[in-house]
């Protein structure tokens, strides 16, 4: 073609194709990189999840394959990561993957189990995780999303479950009171747990389940929740407002590693005016279960050694079928401030039997001669005069010296 002086050149895009393209009929093009390979650096070829033009900026030499990049958002962060090598080619145009709060978060499970509201708080100075529950949202039978049927009337019976992992004792075990008919519950009821430690809150998980209670058949589970301890604060209350989820299994094997006789918390006084010690014995936690029904009849002694008269044998009541005794008695120990140092407290709790030997749970022993905050404690009591001081102590099955019998 010639073109005389001061003519332009015009030619349509279709008309250029036709040039290129081999004889027959002219497919249309469905997209702009099936005839261009690649988009010229510098050209605003990339858009955003939200719809808006991004420009692209210039990369380094890349093979025809490959879709172009951005320095500024990287293809993983556009379109989420595949955790493909440098060979490999991710599918096109997979849909973004949504970075979502694990401690609030939409999914199936929230509009099939339900959600739960709660707070948890770690009181450090006393030793006690306190586990409120407010209320929570349960879904309404839904037989093609898998729910299992509860009550005839569409409705639930719930309550709610606490179970510190590791831990397989019934001592680990809480629960609230139970709503009749409704799936809008609200609880507003405290859980505690005492006799927690540092060391718990960094190696523990505390469960929550919702369940359906059943009079007639085994209680349904609904859903459920883990929160590791180490998230909290020590005296600082989180709350909580989080989806269920399905039932996770428990590793048995673990707990049977990290299996504990219980904990003791003893109180201990130098009195002036009495001219003694007096020893408390305020409560118990997570005691081992020594009878067939998954609990124990506790009660605890005290002994003042050495004893030569064998008078100094103090014993607690005996309270019924728990792992968790409260007991709030205190025995006092006529003795002078200057004989102390000498003496060793010795404290066992027991199971109580009927017809047969008590059992054996665990002991303590205080004095100068034990280590750890054993010693501490007695060593505040002979140094501080007339001042009450509260420590928990963990339960051995072994105690030097001792008799294990009642």
């Amino acid at each position: 073609m010639t073109l005389r002086k001061g003519e332009k050149m015009t030619i349509s895009i279709q008309e250029h194709m036709a040039i290129d393209v081999c004889p027959g009929p002219i497919k249309p093009i469905k997209q702009i990189s099936d005839y261009f390979p690649r988009f010229p650096r510098g050209l605003p070829a990339t858009v955003g999840r939200s719809g808006t033009l991004r420009s692209a900026v210039s990369q380094p030499s890349v093979s025809p394959a490959e879709a172009p990049r951005d320095e500024d958002e990287d293809v993983d962060q556009l379109f989420g990561a595949y955790g493909t090598t440098p060979a490999e080619q991710p599918p096109k145009y997979q849909a973004p993957e949504e970075v979502v709060d694990p401690e609030g978060y939409e999914s199936d499970d929230c509009t099939t189990l339900g959600t739960l509201d709660f707070s948890l708080l770690y009181d450090q100075e006393n030793n006690a995780l306190h586990c409120t529950i407010n209320k929570a949202k349960l879904p309404k039978l839904d037989f093609k999303k898998g729910l299992k049927p509860m009550d005839h009337n569409g409705l639930a019976d719930p309550y709610v479950k606490l179970h510190l992992l590791p831990g397989a004792s019934k001592a680990n075990k809480l629960r609230t009171k139970t709503l009749r008919n409704t799936l809008n519950p609200t609880w507003n009821e405290t859980l505690t747990y005492y006799g927690i430690t540092d060391e718990d809150m960094i190696r523990k998980t505390l469960r929550i389940s919702v369940c359906d209670e059943d009079k007639f058949r085994h209680n349904e589970f609904i859903g459920e929740t883990r929160i590791p301890l180490k998230k909290l604060k020590p005296n600082q209350t989180k709350n909580f407002n989080i989806c269920l989820e399905k039932q996770l299994p428990i590793d048995k094997t673990e707990d049977k590693s990290l299996e504990e006789r219980g904990r003791i918390l003893i109180s201990l006084k130098y009195s002036s005016q009495k001219q003694g010690l007096l020893v408390g014995i305020i409560r118990c936690a997570h005691l081992a279960a020594m009878d067939a029904n998954g609990y124990s009849d506790p009660y605890v002694k005290t002994y003042l050694k050495p004893d030569e008269d064998k008078k100094s044998k103090h014993k607690t009541a005996v309270k019924k079928k728990t792992l968790n005794p409260e007991f709030n008695e205190e025995f006092c120990y006529e003795i002078k401030h200057g004989d102390l140092a000498k003496k060793t407290l010795e404290v066992t709790v027991w199971d109580y039997d009927i017809g047969k030997s008590n059992d054996f749970i665990g002991g303590v022993v205080l004095g100068i001669n034990a280590k750890g905050e054993r010693l501490k404690h007695w060593f505040d009591c002979l140094k501080n005069k007339d001042k009450k001081i509260e420590r928990w102590h963990t339960l051995t099955n072994e105690l030097p010296g001792a008799v294990l019998s009642d």
